[in-house]
């Protein structure tokens, strides 16, 4: 018989911190042995789904009342990425939420409480059918809303990135079926994976120490991005995707 761990899950007395206990599986690592941008944007989303399903909205019952929650803009800060087998906790919280958008906080630990990644996102919820962006109180009848501003992790601002004026072009993605989530549109990770797809080796191989992305228009399956790129700093660039003439998202990379 095999060996077992046991994971924890649980809840501050708040009602609102959850924690999620796990170990860097290999299958979220890459060459050189740690996690991927791509896997670890998808952890986010999970956690954070598993959060709001436990408070008592689950995709499920949000798509059955015409609701989808959309990821709109996201801010990380990387202190050490987490490595193959690292145990780590995962921290999020629904901060206090504006009148259209829903504010998320994470941290991840190491085995010994230390920081490895701190962050920020913003969130809406939209009508599943016309995308017709709905109010935070709407979800108000389903589930209980944190009104108590939280502390914020070290990060960025999680604002407006501006579209520098000297892109150069550095690749395309078309979006394929295994693209798509279940609000059938392009799940957020994979811009991620676009993005570190096409980065210039210069830029590839140096560890990541900031990462922000605004998503303004959803990719959807069969259309094609284009990606551009500038450097904004010494060692910062910003990573545009385009489809036609109309911006998607807008990245920015600080190494």
């Amino acid at each position: 018989m095999g060996l077992t761990e046991n994971f924890k899950r649980w809840y501050d007395d708040d009602g609102f911190t959850f924690h999620a206990e796990m170990r860097v599986p290999f299958t979220q690592c890459g060459p050189d042995g740690k996690m991927m941008l791509f896997d670890f944007l998808r952890l986010t989303t999970d956690i954070s789904t598993e959060d709001i399903r436990l408070r008592g909205t689950p995709v499920e019952f949000l798509t059955e009342h015409n609701i989808a929650r959309v990821v709109v803009r996201s801010s990380f800060h990387f202190h050490q990425m987490p490595k193959l087998d690292d145990r780590i906790e995962f921290i999020t919280a629904e901060d206090k939420s504006d009148s259209f958008q829903f504010n998320r906080i994470y941290k991840v630990l190491d085995s010994e409480g230390k920081p490895l990644i701190s962050g920020i996102s913003k969130w809406m919820i939209t009508a599943y059918d016309t995308r017709k962006i709905l109010p935070t109180k709407a979800i108000e009848s389903f589930r209980k809303l944190n009104t108590l501003s939280l502390e914020k992790p070290e990060t960025l601002p999680c604002g407006k990135i501006l579209e520098p004026e000297n892109l150069e072009k550095i690749g395309e993605e078309t979006i394929r079926r295994s693209h798509l989530d279940s609000n059938n549109h392009t799940d957020n990770a994979y811009y991620a994976a676009f993005i570190m797809n096409s980065l210039p080796d210069e830029f590839a191989t140096k560890p990541l120490i900031d990462f922000r992305i605004n998503y303004s228009k959803e990719a959807l399956y069969g259309e094609t991005l284009e990606l551009f790129m500038a450097k904004s700093a010494e060692n910062r660039i910003v990573v545009v995707g385009k489809k036609q003439d109309d911006v998607s998202f807008v990245s920015e990379l600080s190494f």
